[in-house]
């Protein structure tokens, strides 16, 4: 048995367990026991390699797999177009040695505390063995980094979001039609039978339904109709 995992979800701990107290998951150790591996991205024991790509398949729809090819495009068109318009905007506000001054310094002052506040708040073991000057010191380079990146390096937060959102129009998600009712399970599918090929080079259609089936309804499938919802490139 592999060891102990720490689930950051409940949801993703409860779908664990019921894929390791399933036979499909019985049949996929003994069909796949001894085969040629490549250990690629997801190595490690068979168990886990199973558990991962089964994971891999079942994790929440990104917010850009919820949207269309056209409604990303769109996104990322009004994206590029807002984020340059406010450059453009504070453009009057900003000086090359104060940065981005008033009248929003106060304001950017107070968020810079705010978010180094977040900060202690996320990763107390920073601060764990340091004692109260240590603390406070840790505490105020951080606090005046965080300041120093809001007055004067905003223009690389605006970069950041035009480039991301240029990257969004570009995206392509194995979801086509997001508002499918069978999206989940089609993208599991998809994402599965791809790990398979990774891993042992066949896509192990027989695999892939039964670990389908402990997740979704596969009334209507087929080893046929899976290949059809998850084909593979041919080999050159």
């Amino acid at each position: 048995m592999s060891s102990p995992r720490h689930f950051m979800h409940q949801e993703a701990e409860a779908a664990w367990r019921k894929l390791t107290a399933s036979a499909e998951y019985a049949l996929c150790l003994e069909s796949l026991k001894g085969k040629d591996r490549k250990l690629g991205m997801l190595a490690g024991t068979l168990e886990d390699w199973i558990s991962r790509a089964v994971m891999h398949g079942l994790a929440e729809l990104e917010p850009f797999e919820k949207m269309t090819s056209k409604q990303r495009q769109e996104a990322s068109k009004r994206m590029v177009a807002h984020c340059e318009a406010l450059r453009e905007l504070l453009i009057p506000f900003y000086d090359e040695k104060s940065g981005l001054d008033w009248p929003f310094q106060p304001d950017l002052d107070l968020a810079a505390l705010n978010s180094a506040i977040n900060y202690q708040d996320a990763h107390p073991n920073d601060f764990e063995a340091l004692d109260e000057d240590e603390r406070e010191e840790l505490f105020n380079r951080i606090r005046f980094s965080i300041y120093h990146g809001f007055k004067n390096d905003l223009g690389l937060v605006f970069d950041a979001i035009h480039n991301g959102a240029l990257r969004l129009a570009e995206l392509e998600s194995e979801v086509k039609k997001p508002n499918d009712s069978n999206v989940r399970r089609l993208r599991f599918i998809r994402r599965v039978t791809s790990n398979f090929v990774r891993e042992f080079g066949t896509p192990h259609r027989a695999l892939v339904l039964a670990l389908t089936s402990v997740f979704f309804s596969t009334d209507d499938l087929d080893e046929a109709a899976i290949s059809k919802l998850a084909p593979v490139p041919k080999r050159a």
